[in-house]
């Protein structure tokens, strides 16, 4: 077997920590898994993550440094497999994108509980308690840069997954990466009475949402028509927009603006592969659970390592059949849960592996700016069956990105299971979504709205059970006719 690199998460190596104290007792029970005349070399890395001044760029080119090294080079040319745990996700998809030639040196890529699409302990983590008390009782820093593309919906983690979906980038298909998603949806005992809402989210390992750890994102991107951003195409006005808001105030049946805007899945984007993706039966990020180093988890974790690094390299055959058996992992998982009882200790346990869903909004202008100033309306008729469900009634913590303030993560709950997992989705009534945009320093400038008409099928579309959605909105931006002005004389 190649050689294997274990790439740890954000703050793990503390003031003090060895490398051991930070890998548990992975590198030995990989050894036993395997055996140690199987297992050619297995590297533990260490990077910092605590010094306000390191982002994740400077991590993965001193990452590249070191394997350029002359004690690490060998790995750059025998190939070798990656283990991460959390933001170690980051960390090398980073390197891959902006280091690695194609194909990677990296044949098997295994994410545990891999902070993919953030985690909702980075704003908090930025917060200044929590920076005095790094410094008192951590000796270290908070690692600002690094929480700041941890966060929900920050715009630099989302190019950097958008980078692996676009033509001639492709994790598979041009690095030729094998990719292994595995998160678990436990809490530890511990942290429940915590007065965080992040530590104890359904559907979360106590650290990172499942739906977060899961590459196999959907992306929608809601853009004007080419015609409306030529200079040559039917002329848009300010002026025209406004007659047409006003009307929409005084008919709020009347549709705003649908017309100007189309949506696609991207013209530079290649179809997605499916990544093999498990949730693992009472797993959680830290302690006795751990998804790296918990005793009780071994059983649930290590099969499905295997399975991963004994994928062969370049064998997308081989790493598909992958999917159905992590898929098998998974539907375990949910029977398992689905006999758990409720527990006086605790609150009801069954409800933690209730599935959810993560959609995320980027609403930027033409010219790729943010709109920091927006009101999005998902506007559903609860007038109808008594059984039907509305999408807002199902949103459970929605969140803006602090730097970015035109992106907005939602977090839908979309089971319930009282009596088996009942899948609210089913139930759910059609909706409008309309996005409008604000520029409060100026008059003179106004921007086009969005609206649409979105049916059950289409909700169902868009939102899939322990997965984010990206959704990319462009809102045309226009100027009024005093922003410039030609005037002839003679």
């Amino acid at each position: 077997m190649k050689p294997i690199l274990l790439i740890h998460g954000y703050s793990t190596e503390g003031r003090n920590n060895t490398v051991q104290a930070i890998y548990g007792s992975l590198p030995d029970d990989l050894r036993k898994e395997f055996g140690e005349s199987v297992i050619t070399e297995i590297d533990l890395s260490r990077w910092i993550s605590l010094d306000d001044g390191v982002s994740l760029d400077d991590v993965a080119f001193a990452m590249d440094r070191a394997l350029h090294s002359t004690e690490h080079e060998h790995l750059l040319k025998s190939g070798f497999h990656v283990i991460i745990h959390s933001t170690g996700a980051l960390v090398t998809r980073n390197w891959i994108k902006n280091h690695s030639p194609k194909p990677s040196p990296i044949i098997n890529f295994i994410h545990l509980a891999g902070a993919n699409f953030g985690s909702g302990l980075a704003h908090i983590g930025r917060g200044q308690l929590a920076r005095w008390g790094r410094k008192i009782f951590g000796g270290t820093e908070s690692g600002i840069q690094v929480l700041r593309e941890l966060e929900f919906g920050a715009g630099k983690t989302l190019d950097l997954h958008l980078h692996f979906r676009k033509k001639g980038n492709g994790m598979l298909a041009d690095y030729q990466v094998q990719e292994y998603c595995l998160i678990g949806s436990q809490i530890p005992e511990l942290m429940r009475p915590l007065p965080i809402r992040y530590v104890k989210e359904d559907s979360s390992d106590c650290t990172v949402r499942v739906a977060a750890g899961n590459l196999n994102f959907a992306y929608i991107c809601i853009e004007p028509k080419p015609e409306y951003l030529s200079s040559d195409g039917p002329l848009l006005t300010a002026a025209k927009v406004t007659t047409m808001i006003k009307l929409r105030r005084r008919k709020k049946s009347v549709p705003v603006g649908a017309e100007y805007y189309h949506a696609s899945t991207g013209e530079d984007m290649a179809a997605p592969i499916q990544i093999p993706f498990a949730v693992p039966f009472e797993t959680a990020h830290i302690g006795d659970l751990s998804i790296v180093h918990g005793k009780a988890t071994r059983e649930q974790v290590l099969p499905l390592i295997k399975s991963a690094l004994s994928v062969p390299e370049n064998d997308p055959e081989a790493y598909q059949g992958r999917v159905e058996f992590f898929r098998e992992a998974t539907e375990e998982t949910f029977r398992q849960a689905a006999q758990l009882k409720w527990k006086w200790r605790e609150w009801y346990p069954r409800s933690q592996y209730e599935k959810h869903a993560m959609v995320i909004f980027r609403i930027r202008d033409q010219h790729g700016n943010s709109v920091e100033h927006f009101d999005l309306y998902l506007k559903s008729d609860t007038s109808q069956a008594k059984d039907a469900v509305s999408l807002p009634k199902l949103l459970e913590d929605k969140h803006i990105n602090r730097y970015e303030k035109g992106t907005m993560t939602m977090y839908f709950r979309l089971q319930k299971s009282e009596n088996g997992f009942e899948d609210l989705l089913d139930h759910v009534l059609g909706l409008d979504l309309e996005i409008t945009g604000h520029e409060p320093l100026s008059d003179e400038i106004l921007y086009v709205p969005f609206s649409h008409r979105l049916e059950p099928d289409d909700i169902r579309g868009l939102i899939k059970p322990l997965a984010t959605t990206v959704v990319d909105v462009v809102l045309l931006r226009l100027p009024s006719s005093k922003v410039f002005a030609i005037t002839r004389e003679g």
